[in-house]
């Protein structure tokens, strides 16, 4: 009910937009419009592993491919100022996607209203307050990286949340504390090399705290999530175990049902930081996942970061790194020679979510002008066995791997 209030408000905002824009062709100092694009370039030189930039992303990068899908993307953003207490923003981001439509597109759509000096609350399309880049994570302009660490931003599906928050600023001992509330639901796909999972999470509620100084910045973030439907895979997989007789697999109905994952909450927790003295600026993000479910292992990632800027160009450095618990097929009384192709199937369900990677980088940004930059970035991988989870596997090649990617990336605010 929610996701067709949620798009009657998407096409009311247009039309809102559309019509103060005909109306106001010389008097639009209350409507903003902006925009940022991305032009990127990857290649990497694994047979077996395809680099993709998130987990939602069912294309990927193999040895000597060149890929300017991955990376590349054009974003557009209408503020609308309605009154001195209220304001609208609609964002779109058109980029590579498994399904594409406008609503997957829209990024951003929802009404803000600033109670006072200290409150404010908005309601409709806003960004995850997941991350440290979360309200410029689509804007590449905006950091110094080609990319960020997929290990972190490559793991949650999600580039939206559909519902309202209410955020309480104050000013305090030379900077500015801020703590936000947010509720809602959301919609992503994550993708394998031959299927396209639609993941629905409702019952989102997440609480974040910052405290922003003049050259440093803290962020404190909880989330918890309810699955909402059953991924196709699960579904197929738990049919066919509950069809095993129980002389080959006596308890096997009892193993099925504790695949399922309708109902099961997830919590993703993260600690974050950014500090700027001299030309030197550190960053580091810490995050891990934790769930009730079966098929979602604890995942613990993170990243630290250190740049030095010199006049126009900022060379820099990361070091990145996820790990979880890989499954191992260990029941008793199970036939496994008879039901060998079965087990193996399960392995995979169970690994799905399991990313064991580090990552170290280098690389070296140029802003060309104040609107306009290009990064140059190496990513040196070093995956585990059975850990590929952030790259497209075609083939059940899942040995360990050390990978090199490079980016290439122009982009630019306008």
């Amino acid at each position: 009910m929610f996701l067709v209030q949620y798009k009657n408000l998407s096409c009311l905002l247009l039309l809102l937009f559309a019509s103060y824009v005909t109306a106001n062709e010389t008097e639009n100092d209350n409507f903003q419009f902006s925009g940022f694009a991305t032009l990127g370039a990857v290649y990497t030189d694994s047979d077996h592993h395809g680099y993709r930039k998130n987990v939602g992303s069912d294309g990927a990068v193999y040895s000597g491919e060149v890929d300017f899908k991955q990376h590349s993307l054009l974003g557009l953003q209408a503020d609308w100022s309605i009154s001195s207490g209220f304001d609208a923003v609609y964002q779109g981001v058109l980029r590579d996607l498994p399904e594409p439509s406008l609503d997957r597109y829209t990024t951003l759509a929802f009404l803000r209203y600033k109670v006072n000096a200290n409150w404010s609350m908005r309601f409709g399309r806003t960004a995850p307050d997941l991350f440290l880049l979360t309200e410029y994570r689509d804007v590449d302009f905006s950091y110094i990286w080609a990319t960020a660490p997929n290990e972190v931003y490559g793991i949650i599906p999600f580039r939206s949340i559909d519902g309202a928050d209410i955020t309480y600023s104050q000013r305090g001992y030379g900077g500015i504390f801020k703590t936000k509330l947010f509720a809602g639901s959301s919609e992503g796909e994550i993708t394998g090399s031959s299927f396209v999972e639609k993941v629905k999470i409702k019952d989102i509620i997440g609480v974040s705290f910052s405290y922003d100084h003049f050259n440093w910045i803290i962020h404190a973030k909880h989330t918890q999530v309810t699955i909402d439907n059953e991924p196709q895979a699960n579904t197929l997989l738990i049919e066919a175990i509950t069809q095993v007789p129980d002389f080959l697999w006596p308890n096997s109905k009892v193993f099925a049902e504790s695949l399922l994952m309708t109902g099961e909450e997830v919590n993703y927790s993260s600690l974050s930081g950014q500090y700027q003295w001299q030309n030197w600026l550190a960053s580091a993000e810490w995050s891990h996942i934790a769930s009730d479910s079966e098929v979602i292992p604890k995942i613990t990632s993170g990243y630290t970061a250190l740049s030095y800027q010199l006049n126009a160009h900022q060379f820099y450095g990361i070091y990145a790194f996820t790990e979880s618990d890989n499954y191992v097929f260990d029941e008793p009384g199970v036939n496994e020679e008879v039901l060998e192709e079965l087990i193996h199937g399960i392995n995979g369900v169970m690994n799905f979510y399991a990313a064991n990677q580090q990552t170290i980088s280098l690389g070296w940004r140029w802003d060309i002008t104040n609107s306009l930059a290009s990064s140059l970035q190496w990513n040196y991988t070093k995956l585990e066995e059975e850990g590929s989870t952030l790259w497209l596997n075609e083939s059940d090649h899942n040995e360990a791997e050390n990978i090199n990617t490079f980016f290439l990336t122009l982009s630019m605010i306008f």
